[in-house]
């Protein structure tokens, strides 16, 4: 069997893929955090699709949730047997976000649309495209009776929208994942399936609370503004963490590490008012070769000098903080097998690219195993009115079901 060949098989599952798709669509998958009743139903509709499918039974590992009636959070595994010990993941999610201002739909969210080419509705990029993709490859791989070069292992997780505790990190803790895995992380991508990423900066969430003396406006000097306190040390801050933090990374958009300031509070309703405290926000995204420590630590001595000159308390709190793994090396074996796959089926060259920001891969490359986050995406996810777009999903279908394939479909390789 050739690609073509393969490809074809791939069309010729369209229309169930298509009907399949939005029944499962309809069925609602929200985290007990924005206020859904989690994964079951979704979970019983694919693994019953998998074995209509030829898949044979799923493996189902719950994590234990009393806020949702099933009480737990299921993950379903599903496997195929190569012809090597080594294994190939997939890891896709099942829940979703909530609709939203339901306003802003032009269709109900919850029952897809087909029209011009798309399929309309809540999860229906977010990551139902890829979960289908995903599951509809296998099934056509092993109904042509290849027998791939590596295992080929699906994983559809539960609470990816909430932060993973119930999915990945709790799959992880089960010892389900080892290091010299390969795994794709399909829930981030270009329209065009060229990229691949490889590697997160580091985000640093730091609320600034300077404390001076309130006063009166017109007697300045018996007080201390915390408003031109908070203002030096914003600047001096930001200016020395961008000089001593200075190098680039082209695989990144912008490719320095960004230091800013954003949220301001109000300190205050008049104007003829000193104020005697100011709040304010700062968000970092940091190459991963620097360590948050360091950039801490600099910002704790910048604070202590700005306190002794002014006479103000300068109070430091992180929000939040998520320090980059190891990248995946672009000239490790998944990104040479997926950049195979998507160039013979895409038509594309395939490029490595940074996020400013963590995916889903970011468990995996902290456990030592390589992982990439690739799809063919329109940036729809969370939005009102969010699509898929048909192509995509049949595109992506054949991509993987090649990459599933390895070095069956020779062609491949010559492609």
């Amino acid at each position: 069997m050739d690609t073509e060949q393969l490809s074809q098989l791939v069309d010729a599952r369209k229309d169930g893929m298509i009907k399949d798709f939005c029944s499962m669509l309809r069925i609602k998958a929200i985290a007990p955090d924005s206020g859904g009743e989690g994964e079951q139903a979704r979970a019983e509709f694919l693994v019953k699709l998998a074995a209509d499918l030829g898949l044979g039974k799923a493996e189902v590992l719950c994590s234990s949730d009393p806020r949702v009636p099933s009480g737990g959070r299921p993950n379903i595994i599903l496997r195929l047997a190569g012809r090597t010990d080594k294994d190939l993941w997939v890891v896709t999610h099942m829940d979703t976000v909530p609709e939203g201002d339901i306003s802003a739909w032009a269709s109900p969210p919850f029952d897809p649309l087909v029209k011009d080419g798309r399929i309309y509705g809540r999860g229906s990029e977010d990551n139902g495209q890829e979960l289908i993709a995903s599951l509809f490859a296998l099934a056509t791989v092993k109904a042509a009776g290849i027998v791939p070069e590596m295992n080929i292992n699906l994983a559809f997780v539960a609470d990816e929208e909430q932060g993973n505790d119930h999915g990945i990190e709790f799959l992880l803790s089960k010892g389900l994942f080892k290091k010299g895995d390969l795994a794709v992380v399909p829930d981030h991508g270009a329209s065009d399936g060229s990229e691949l990423e490889v590697v997160e900066k580091s985000i640093l969430w730091v609320n600034v609370e300077v404390l001076g003396k309130q006063t009166h406006a017109s007697t300045p000097d018996d007080g201390v503004n915390a408003l031109e306190v908070a203002a030096k040390y914003m600047l001096k801050v930001t200016d020395e963490l961008r000089a001593k933090y200075a190098d680039s990374d082209p695989l990144f958009n912008p490719p320095p590490s960004t230091f800013v300031a954003t949220r301001c509070e109000s300190n205050g309703p008049n104007i003829n008012t000193i104020p005697g405290k100011q709040r304010f926000a700062f968000d970092f995204r940091v190459l991963p070769e620097y360590r948050l420590d360091e950039i801490l630590a600099d910002m704790n001595r910048v604070a202590k000098g700005i306190e002794s000159e002014s006479g103000a308390r300068i109070v430091l709190d992180v929000e939040q903080r998520a320090d980059a793994p190891p990248r995946t090396s672009v000239d490790s074996e998944v990104v040479k097998r997926l950049s195979v796959a998507v160039r013979t089926i895409k038509k594309v060259e395939p490029r490595p690219t940074g996020m400013g920001g963590g995916t889903c891969a970011t468990p995996f490359r902290r456990e030592g195993i390589d992982a990439v986050v690739w799809a063919s995406l329109d940036s729809m996810a969370h939005d009102a009115n969010e699509y898929c777009v048909i192509d995509n999903l049949m595109s992506d279908t054949k991509v993987f079901a090649l990459l599933f394939a390895g070095d069956a479909i020779s062609s491949a390789q010559e492609s």
